[in-house]
Formats: C-alpha cells, structure tokens, sequence
C-alpha cells in the first residue's frame, strides 16, 4: 500500500504568512484572507493589499507595526524605516500580531487593519500573494475612500433621490456590495510586480 503524498517544502524560501486584512471605515463588512511571503518588502504587501480590496494604486502609503512606522520610499522619512528596504521577516512576525496599512487617495485614504493568524513553510508549486477567502465587494477602483464608499452604498437604497441615481452611476452594473470575487482577486494577485531583485 502506497503512503499518501506529501507536498515537499521548498527550503530557503522563506516561509508562508496567512493575514487575515479587514477594510477599515465602511458600513458592510469587507475582509480578505491573504497567503504571502515573508520574503515580501512591506512596497509589495502595500501592493498587494491595494489589489486584494480593488483599489487605485497608490504611491503614498504607510504601515504602523508595534508602534513603529515604515513609510513610502519616496516620503522623506527616515530611510531604515522605508517599505521598500524593510521585509515582513524583519518586522519579527508571530501569530496574533496585528498592524494597520494606510494608502492615500486624491482626497481621502483608505485604512486596513491586518492580523497574522499563522506562519507555515512555503510548499513545492505554491503561488503567493494569495487569496484564500474573503468577504464583501472591493470598493469602485475611482472611490476616493471610505466616505465615498458609505455615500455610494447609502444610494442604493434611495431608488427615488436624484443624487443617489448619479452615485450609482458609478457602481458597476448589478453591484452586490456582499459579493466577493476571489478568482478576480487572484487574477490581479498574479499581476503583482517583483520589487526586489532577490526574490
């Protein structure tokens, strides 16, 4: 009798962080389960985050973990602390730590609180960024933040106000804000740019 395979697990390459990354801000609940690299620059975790949950790509951004703050590399801030030279490895991950992620928009900004529910070897084959499982729509790509959002939601149930018709010309056609696209998500996972050379 043959013993079960096994998927071999590929030394070397760092090992598998599983976030669990709410939307922060908005009346409907909108959440993602993300399987990453530890191997990845906080640069491309604020990437990822920004095509897990649809947004606008944005330069500007920060991360605020155990009281620290690592910035955009073009903020001006102190270079030890840019995104682009700091790596999940070094931010001394453990299951149960939290941290928050901000991007900036043209007049707003939107706000993701993230947790690590655990740390695991990375598996012969397995394709990273990741999403397991989420919930809710991911907001319009040209909605400026969560004001926005809460405003164009609010016009969904105002079939009669005329600037409600207007907000919702702005929705996608049949707009389930419940709805999570998760093959959509990992399309646009699997277009997430290398940022670093060693990787």
């Amino acid at each position: 009798m043959s013993l079960p395979h096994r998927p071999r697990i590929r030394h070397g390459d760092g090992a598998v962080a599983t976030l669990r990354v709410d939307l922060a801000g908005v009346d409907v609940f909108v959440s993602r389960r993300l399987l990453v690299s530890t191997r990845a620059t906080l640069l491309e975790l604020h990437v990822i985050f920004q095509r897990a949950f649809g947004q606008h790509e944005s330069d500007e951004h920060r991360f605020q973990v155990d009281g620290v703050e690592y910035h955009d590399p073009g903020s001006g801030n102190e270079e030890s602390h840019s995104t682009e030279l700091n790596d999940l490895r070094s931010l001394g991950l453990r299951a149960g730590l939290t941290f928050t992620h901000e991007s900036s928009t043209p007049s707003s900004a939107w706000r993701h609180s993230a947790v690590v529910e655990q740390l695991s070897p990375r598996l012969t084959g397995q394709r990273l960024p990741w999403c397991v499982e989420g919930e809710g729509a991911s907001p319009p790509e040209d909605c400026d933040g969560p004001e926005d959002y809460g405003e164009m939601l609010a016009a969904l149930h105002s079939p009669y106000d005329p600037a409600a018709a207007e907000l919702r010309q702005w929705l996608p056609e049949q707009f389930d804000p419940t709805f999570c696209d998760v093959p959509a998500i990992n399309v646009a996972l699997s277009r997430v740019p290398r940022l670093r050379a060693d990787r």
